[in-house]
């Protein structure tokens, strides 16, 4: 058995370079409330932190001072009907993922999106099937970076009682890095992402790897230390 065993990634920025889409369905709400588009870089910058915050973030750069949670709604109907019309796999994510379940090992994913939009991207990529369990960003009172999503990510993948050094959690930004170390569980992050780049000196020691595809051979150096 893998030591390993229970695998838990984030997903945008992670999984899938969904940027584009989500920028998209926040400049169509802004347009609606007659504010310019934000830049896809700036929108970058706000993701991370769950669909509410990303539209508060969104809406005070846009100079709307109303609260964000009258917008949501609008929000996830403009993000939900067209969220995976420019969204892409990262090189070699299912690649790897395959291998990972060949190997004996239980994925779960553990991201701030609503898990029905979450759910829906990954339908669209063939991929749910892969995952032993799914917690959204509305799953739990709290999201990412408290440690209840990821406990109970490893948890609903059979994890109940998995020794913290049989999982890994796997994101792309200060948040999961903050997310990992809240559970005592070990961080691999993948620079590439958005958000709050991760921060060894504020959140500790992690590993990192360039690219998705440098994943598999790091978990298997991990194993065998």
């Amino acid at each position: 058995m893998a030591r390993r065993q229970y695998l838990v990634f984030d997903l945008d920025g992670t999984l899938i370079d969904s940027a584009p889409d989500i920028a998209d369905a926040v400049n169509v709400l802004l347009g609606e409330l007659g504010r310019a588009p934000l830049e896809l870089a700036a929108v970058k910058r706000m993701i991370g932190d769950g669909a509410p915050v990303l539209l508060e973030r969104a809406l005070a750069a846009a100079g709307i001072q109303e609260a964000a949670a009258g917008f949501m709604p609008r929000f996830k109907v403009f993000y939900e009907a067209a969220s995976t019309r420019r969204t892409v796999l990262y090189p070699k994510v299912r690649e790897s993922l395959e291998g990972f379940r060949r190997e004996g090992r239980r994925l779960a994913l553990c991201t701030n999106k609503p898990k029905a939009a979450t759910e829906l991207v990954l339908r669209h990529f063939g991929l749910v099937e892969l995952f032993a369990a799914i917690i959204g960003g509305d799953s739990l009172p709290q999201r990412k970076p408290a440690r209840e999503p990821l406990l109970a990510a490893i948890a609903a993948a059979g994890g109940d009682d998995a020794a913290p050094e049989c999982a890994l959690m796997i994101g792309d930004s200060y948040t999961d890095l903050a997310t990992a170390r809240a559970a005592a569980i070990e961080a691999v992050i993948i620079p590439s992402g958005y958000g709050r780049p991760a921060d060894a000196a504020e959140q500790g020691a992690y590993h990192e790897v360039a690219r998705f595809a440098d994943l598999p051979p790091l978990i298997e150096r991990l194993d065998r230390t």
